[in-house]
């Protein structure tokens, strides 16, 4: 795929209903309009066999170069929350993003790909996962790319651990 900026055109963040990016894509497909929606594979075993399957890499989020008329045709397509709205810089910036992702997306074949939300100090996480499933913390400090130390408020006390980026899921 092409990022190409366009004069008349602009590549643009749609924010979709829930499960509906794919959608939104075989929308934009049928008119002939520019999409993109990166994907991962994602492995689960179902009995004795393991299942592969393409899941949106940003849940929630599609990616479309668009000019008024097809925005405004796209809009029909029962998919879409809302348009992010970003300025000719900002739409450079994406199209860099977009190109990098794109290159990800093609190395899934020999690494798994996981998506985190970006944990920096002073967020609240929950644990997802393991003995302290459910409490809450601060993050404390970022230590490497894959582990962080929270902050664990109990009895008025404060625990510090190293945990797994993959087992924190942010608070909003």
């Amino acid at each position: 795929m092409d990022f190409e900026i366009f004069e008349d055109k602009m590549w643009m963040p749609i924010h979709t209903k829930p499960r509906s990016e794919k959608k939104l894509q075989r929308f934009c497909e049928s008119f002939n309009m520019i999409s993109y929606v990166p994907l991962r594979l994602k492995a689960r075993s179902k009995g004795t066999r393991i299942v592969h399957s393409y899941l949106p890499m940003f849940p929630g989020y599609a990616f479309a170069c668009l000019d008024d008329e097809e925005k405004s045709r796209i809009s029909t397509s029962n998919a879409i929350v809302r348009f992010i709205r970003l300025s000719r810089d900002q739409e450079k910036s994406l199209v860099e993003e977009l190109k990098s992702i794109r290159i990800l997306e093609e190395l899934q074949g020999t690494q798994e790909i996981f998506v985190c939300p970006e944990i920096v100090p002073g967020l609240e996480v929950v644990i997802k996962s393991g003995p302290l499933r459910g409490l809450t913390g601060l993050v404390e400090n970022r230590k490497g790319i894959h582990r962080i130390i929270v902050n664990v408020e109990m009895i008025c006390q404060s625990v510090v651990m190293e945990m797994d980026s993959s087992d924190l899921e942010i608070v909003y």
